[in-house]
């Protein structure tokens, strides 16, 4: 260990115990002019309107990597599509202002068109044009895991999966596009450029789910994968256990869609390890419905995982249509007792697969105030039979998970607090025999209140939080530009600096609009310009905090890039330099020269 700081001064130390280099956000989206999304709306055919008391899903996030994204001359180089799934259409907070103090009224709209797919490729290298869409599903409700995207040699295709409906969406690959050779340009077009004329309706493309005894209507999960052949299929769960797969044949070749169901195998197969025909499987009760769904392809086969609601991981083959494992995670849990009694909420399944390595399972068990990680690896054995080895077991104190991600040898999760905060930790899951998990210092919102002393003028001060950057995005800025100037037309497509003068334009405009009298002492001038930038820096607060809400973790295999989703832009983690992680750590991670010195009499 080096210390930091003069010799005799108790300077700090190195990171104690097996602590690994912590990660930072950083975020550039606060100069970024507000995106520009094109509208489409997808009117599925046969579907009927929500009931009331339907299941509302939560919002949610994902994304996808080119192979080829981390190669120098590759047309995909720092190229991915991340995606939001949002409630119905768009909220709109509507605040009301008053001159006798703060924000009053704060109240949120919903339109009921139909729930919102939210679209958007990007280029860390080129400038993409037309990269952004909405898609509205109307009368539908997308699941969750409900959107996939894979790559072949002429599409990118993205699959959806509706509560009514299922779709495949057939784009251009980038490299059909341009040759990496010819990309010299500062910009081009984005893979969504055309998607104005996909037929949302075409029936090769686009299908109803058909009324399935045993299909459950309300699903809280889903997947969908791209076959070595290239059938479209979508898998649900069923209210008996298992699981519905809807097959849509290859986009150029004729053929018919079809539903199978993969059923669990009965308490008597299990026992004796075989395997009986379809016509004599038992159903199980709703207790094993499955949580979570992951899908891993292999030459010619698809296994499918289902974490199930009562704590047990499921494992189907979809070509022999039969279960071939089943196993009981609470035996990882060390105290299970209340567990086993109720059923699961909140578990989570993650997979990632290395050729040298082979395929290994996240489970997330969540139980109240804490929660655990269980990793393991399948191992095939002889006769088609599968089993798990267990990895490690991780534990963590945090309630809400929000998501996490799972590579060859770390765990990335993502919480979000009671406080409102972002929490973000990553592990090494074979190797940190502590449980130590490794920080990510998030950026903080901004803070609730601005304090001005009495030398200062309240406009610079709160024009100097406003466009501090890390603090406010430009879409938080402009929205409350629009609420602020309620019912005045203004252009928003604007830059950073001419945000500025706009925003102090329109603070002083209002505030002059509601100067009734011709004399004001100094001191009365200042309150009241005071209380309007306090108004609006209010209403920038809040809509930074609902854009700041974290979806989704994604990370880049071929890059090792990791982002944070979020409900109005995205972020980057990179590692911190060794300075920052001294200067950032908690000082209990620390030690003090004279701590380190005793320790080492010690030893």
């Amino acid at each position: 260990m080096c210390p930091v700081g003069p010799r005799g001064c108790g300077g700090k130390m190195a990171a104690a115990g097996a602590m690994e280099r912590s990660f930072l956000e950083i975020s550039g989206a606060e100069r970024e002019r507000p995106r520009h999304f094109r509208e489409f709306t997808v009117y599925g055919v046969g579907t009927v309107n929500a009931v009331v008391g339907a299941v509302k899903y939560s919002e949610s996030a994902g994304g996808f990597y080119y192979l080829e994204s981390g190669k120098l001359f590759s047309v995909t180089r720092n190229r991915f599509i991340h995606c939001a799934l949002h409630l119905p259409s768009f909220c709109k907070y509507l605040l009301n202002f008053y001159m006798s103090g703060m924000v009053v009224d704060t109240g949120i709209k919903w339109k009921t068109s139909g729930d919102t797919l939210e679209l958007v490729e990007e280029s860390l290298d080129v400038n993409l044009l037309n990269n952004a869409v909405h898609l509205k599903f109307q009368n539908c409700s997308i699941l969750p895991g409900g959107v996939h995207v894979s790559e072949t040699q002429n599409h990118v295709i993205i699959l959806i999966v509706t509560n009514q409906t299922v779709h495949r969406l057939l784009l251009p690959h980038p490299s059909r596009m341009y040759r990496s050779e010819l990309v010299t340009e500062s910009q081009m077009q984005s893979i969504f450029t055309d998607i104005g004329r996909v037929d949302f309706r075409d029936p090769c493309n686009y299908q109803l789910i058909p009324t399935v005894p045993g299909l459950s209507p309300n699903s809280s999960t889903s997947a969908a994968w791209l076959s070595s052949d290239g059938e479209a299929l979508f898998a649900l769960p069923s209210a008996s256990g298992g699981i519905f797969v809807l097959k849509l044949p290859p986009h150029d070749l004729p053929g018919m869609v079809s539903v199978v169901e993969l059923k669990q195998s009965s308490v008597m197969q299990r026992l004796l390890i075989g395997w009986m025909p379809t016509a004599i499987r038992g159903d199980q009760g709703p207790s094993d419905r499955p949580l979570s769904l992951a899908v891993h392809c292999v030459e010619h086969d698809a296994f499918i995982f289902a974490l199930c609601q009562d704590h047990k991981l499921r494992m189907w083959s979809f070509k022999d249509q039969m279960c071939l494992m089943v196993a009981d995670m609470l035996e990882y849990v060390p105290v299970n007792k209340d567990l086993r009694l109720a059923a699961g909420t909140g578990h989570k399944l993650r997979l990632a697969y290395s050729p040298s390595l082979g395929l290994y399972l996240g489970v997330y068990m969540h139980a109240p105030k804490h929660g655990q990680f269980c990793i393991f690896q399948l191992v095939s054995t002889e006769n088609n039979r599968y089993s798990l080895d267990h990895i490690s077991s991780l534990f963590t104190s945090q309630e809400t998970l929000v998501d996490f991600a799972l590579t060859s040898t770390d765990i990335w999760a993502l919480w979000h607090d009671a406080e409102n905060q972002t929490v973000v930790k990553y592990i090494n899951f074979e190797h940190n025999v502590a449980g130590q998990w490794n920080p990510v210092f998030m950026q903080p919102l901004p803070e609730e209140e601005v304090i001005i002393r009495d030398d200062q003028d309240p406009r610079e001060v709160y024009l100097q939080s406003l466009f501090t950057p890390g603090r406010f995005i430009n879409a938080a800025l402009c929205k409350a530009l629009q609420i602020f100037c309620r019912g005045t037309e203004r252009n928003l497509d604007l830059s950073w600096s001419e945000l500025k003068k706009e925003v102090t334009l329109a603070v002083e405009s209002e505030l002059q609009g509601n100067v009734t009298e011709y004399e004001f002492s100094q001191e009365e001038f200042r309150n009241l310009q005071q209380e309007f930038w306090c108004k609006f820096y209010a209403c920038c607060l809040q809509y930074q905090e609902a854009l700041s809400r974290p979806l989704a973790l994604l990370l880049n295999p071929h890059t090792s890039m990791v982002c944070l989703l979020k409900k109005g832009y995205l972020s980057f983690l990179v590692p911190s330099s060794l300075v920052d992680h001294l200067y950032l750590l908690p000082d209990e991670n620390l030690l003090t020269e004279d701590e380190t010195a005793i320790s080492d009499e010690k030893t």
